[in-house]
């Protein structure tokens, strides 16, 4: 199963960090939707828009209508501290709530059962996952368990220290009991993405593991100083993620979309050669790769 993970996309009508994000996250769109067309999923997990506002969920519905993904092939839309859960539901009126009114639910996927949490704390740029949402995810996870199907989840915030202290700081209030409901389930769960940091992880944590990308638009630089009130970001490049997930094996590449321009393609000949422009051929597996 090909899954393309998104994040952090700050749909805003004004610039960002002297970035607009309107136009990175088209230009992330317009990517996707040329190269990873035959993705079975695609996911954002969330800050959807900078401040919640009605008009930049107006305008990220605007540009999801307009574009060929549709149908299966639609973004799943998380939430994240940014957002605004009535102005986001308000926007998208279809969007999944569970009974406690929650931005989560669940789908069945030829790889297992993607699990789609709301870690948003409303008002709050840290995250929580309180005990009514542990809950609900415990019988999701039973659910699956019982059935003996593999599930993934995807939510906002980082469910454990990254050792940025920026980071941390706004992490999910609930960390501990929340890695002790996982580590019950580390059989059922076999990978955690999420976004929230802006800059690209990977890891594992109770023996889950889990991967994060960039920014769509204002990437960051990991600072392992310890200084929660500092925050690194400048011309970086933004990316999304492209994952390959199979019954023994999960893949993970990390796609920076604006360097598209960048790449100079060369094939190889029937004979496994790849040749120069000056006429000297030599074996790919001793050329470049």
């Amino acid at each position: 199963m090909k899954l393309v993970h998104i994040s952090d996309i700050h749909i805003n009508p004004e610039p960002i960090l002297g970035l607009d994000p309107v136009e990175n996250f088209r230009k992330c769109l317009a990517h996707v939707e040329a190269h990873q067309g035959d993705a079975d999923r695609i996911v954002i997990t969330g800050d959807l828009t900078h401040h919640g506002r009605p008009g930049s969920y107006a305008m990220l519905k605007n540009i999801l209508a307009g574009s060929s993904l549709r149908g299966s092939k639609a973004p799943r839309l998380l939430i994240g501290n940014h957002d605004d859960r009535e102005n986001f539901t308000a926007a998208f009126p279809a969007a999944a709530r569970d009974a406690d009114g929650f931005i989560q639910w669940t789908e069945e996927t030829l790889a297992g059962i993607f699990v789609y949490l709301d870690t948003v704390m409303q008002g709050e740029h840290g995250g929580s996952f309180c005990e009514v949402r542990r809950k609900w995810l415990e019988s999701v996870l039973d659910d699956a368990a019982a059935q003996g199907k593999p599930a993934w989840l995807f939510m906002h915030h980082n469910p454990t220290t990254v050792h940025v202290a920026n980071a941390d700081l706004i992490g999910i209030r609930e960390e501990a009991e929340l890695k002790a409901l996982l580590a019950r389930y580390r059989d059922t769960v076999r990978h955690m993405f999420f976004g929230h940091c802006h800059f690209t992880l990977s890891g594992s944590t109770g023996g889950i593991p889990f991967s994060a990308p960039r920014s769509t638009n204002h990437a960051c630089w990991p600072d392992f100083s310890g200084n929660a009130h500092r925050m690194g970001h400048g011309e970086l490049q933004p990316n999304y993620n492209v994952c390959f997930l199979e019954d023994d094996d999960v893949v993970i590449h990390s796609v920076d979309f604006l360097d598209e321009d960048k790449v100079t393609w060369q094939e190889t000949g029937e004979d496994g050669w790849i040749q120069e422009p000056d006429g000297e051929a030599f074996p790919r597996h001793l050329g470049l790769m």
